[in-house]
């Protein structure tokens, strides 16, 4: 009868990369490269974009270092833990009068409220002088201007005592 093969599917998302980390859609690494780093809590290889936001890119380009950028990232997550990124709201219904779609805001779990207040005590910690720029880089991407960097630099390097950011061994 000859020999017989296996069952082989030609759908591109069945086929595992030889390295056996899961890379995750093939959208993700198209705008990017891949970076392999051990991951927190499962200690094992995970892949993630090597510029998934601007404290990527300034880390790539070498204007922070590692620290800086854990702290900046740190910043963000508390940021968008306490639910303050921008909300888009649209209603078809014109019986919607009235009606506050910003109420949800004023209704924090006990995970938001500690991260809001995580977040806005690292507002002060930055002062006037410092706060508005980290936090339209860290927590919205925006580039800042090149006259800004080293204010960015030294905004990033107060979060990264704050929140007591210490340099590892490897970075």
């Amino acid at each position: 009868m000859g020999l017989q093969r296996g069952f082989v599917s030609s759908d591109r998302r069945f086929k595992k990369p030889p390295s056996g980390v899961d890379h995750g859609t093939l959208e993700r690494w198209q705008h990017s490269s891949r970076i392999m780093e051990i991951t927190e809590r499962a200690g094992v290889l995970a892949a993630r974009a090597g510029e998934e936001n601007i404290l990527d890119v300034l880390l790539a380009r070498g204007w922070i270092g590692a620290v800086e950028r854990e702290a900046g990232m740190k910043f963000r997550l508390d940021y968008h833990m306490a639910g303050l990124e921008v909300r888009v709201v649209g209603s078809y219904s014109p019986a919607r009068g009235g009606v506050n779609n910003f109420s949800v805001m004023d209704e924090r779990t006990d995970a938001e409220e500690a991260a809001y207040q995580r977040w806005r005590n690292a507002m002060r910690v930055l002062g006037p002088a410092l706060n508005d720029l980290v936090m339209t880089v860290a927590c919205h991407d925006q580039w800042p201007a090149s006259q800004q960097t080293l204010r960015v630099k030294r905004g990033l390097m107060v979060l990264a005592k704050w929140y007591r950011v210490q340099k590892t061994e490897g970075r």
